[in-house]
């Protein structure tokens, strides 16, 4: 496995530890990317901040999909 590598999980989805699991199988390409963006000329706060956001955004994006399919599967049953 390369650095450009993600390990996949080892633990099963229900598993406490999982999200830890995740957390660390992304540190590499975290700390890659961060260093990227220093090296592009943003401060680390800056690019610290920018993956937060895009992180929530994503976050909020994937609720939204999973209530807009639950709406058109309602409607559908319906008719």
């Amino acid at each position: 496995m390369n650095k450009d590598d993600i390990p996949p999980p080892k633990l099963p989805a229900d598993d406490p530890d999982r999200c830890l699991e995740c957390q660390e199988a992304l540190e590499i390409a975290f700390q890659d990317l961060i260093e990227r963006a220093v090296n592009a000329g943003w401060n680390e706060a800056e690019a610290c901040n920018a993956i937060i956001e895009l992180a929530d955004h994503h976050a909020l994006a994937m609720i939204e999909n999973d209530f807009l399919a639950e709406q058109i599967a309602a409607i559908f049953k319906k008719g």
